[in-house]
């Protein structure tokens, strides 16, 4: 009876650690490079996307960052988004930058734009933009919100969008900006 129960206990313990483990996923950042961003609606720009990795303690062993786990928890993604003109108020929304870290399977990043809402009487407002991709498949989302500005409101939007890798980096990148000492002082 008591090894019944220890058993039953050892089966229900297994099932549950079986049951609630979730697939076991292997991203990491995408490889350094330019590619174009199409989104509907926007102007065509590219974006330079390039891997920063935290610096690894000198007293730990220093991780693999070949893994994509490892990598993709050391590292962010550096993003700069430009056009080729700046002539419309359009081509400059498309100029931006922000650091995506992974959040739910996907590389996200915000910016915030002071202009980045045209309001019914042509002035502007600020919004929030928000992106998010899959360094696999290279789609992803964009998702605007504004507060109740301009009598307006509160709104969101979200439209996809796709990237597509266009040639790599012409400099290699520095992975390891920070090079610290044993008492974590850097320079």
């Amino acid at each position: 009876m008591i090894i019944s129960r220890g058993l039953t206990a050892a089966a229900i313990v297994t099932l549950a650690a079986v049951g609630t483990a979730g697939p076991a996923t292997a991203l990491g950042p995408p490889p350094d490079g330019l590619y174009n961003f199409t989104e509907a609606g926007a102007s065509a720009s590219t974006w330079k996307i390039y891997a920063l990795c935290d610096a690894p303690s000198r007293q730990r062993a220093i991780p693999d960052f070949t893994d994509p786990v490892v990598a993709a928890d050391l590292c962010a993604l550096n993003v700069v988004s430009t056009t080729a003109g700046l002539a419309s108020r359009k081509d400059r929304q498309a100029n931006y930058g922000g650091r995506a870290r992974l959040t739910s399977d996907l590389w996200t990043f915000q910016v915030n734009k002071a202009d980045g809402l045209v309001c019914p009487d042509g002035s502007t407002a600020p919004s929030t933009e928000t992106y998010a991709f899959d360094d696999v498949s290279l789609a992803g989302t964009h998702t605007s919100i504004h507060s109740d500005v301009c009598g307006m409101q509160p709104g969101m939007t979200k439209t996809p969008f796709t990237l597509a890798f266009q040639a790599p980096l012409p400099n290699p990148v520095e992975r390891y900006p920070l090079n610290c000492n044993e008492i974590g002082q850097c320079r």
